[in-house]
């Protein structure tokens, strides 16, 4: 199909939930297509090992796997619970996008 003759189901999604939930629109915000960030996802640092059976010889290297994130907090950072679900949802984009 091409991208022109594509339907878009979105809007019509959103307008069925604000009817569905009508009950309690002064209760609820609606904000169709949501940006999440200003800038497109990157993550910090992607190592991927070429060969799965490859035996890595720093410390840190011998606990990869065959894809490792990796997301860098500076001295004046905490690692919070924020961040821990921040990395967490990179590595699930990344598996969902991986081909």
């Amino acid at each position: 199909m091409s991208e022109s003759k594509k339907t878009q189901w979105h809007p019509p999604f959103c307008a069925a939930m604000k009817l569905e939930l009508k009950a309690n629109k002064k209760d609820l915000c609606f904000e169709s297509e949501h940006t999440l960030n200003t800038k497109p996802i990157q993550l910090d640092l992607l190592v991927i090992k070429k060969r799965k059976k490859a035996k890595i010889q720093n410390e840190i290297g011998r606990i990869f796997r065959q894809h490792n994130i990796f997301e860098y907090k500076s001295p004046e950072d905490e690692l919070g619970i924020d961040v821990y679900f921040k990395t967490l949802a990179y590595a699930c984009l990344y598996k969902a996008n991986a081909e």
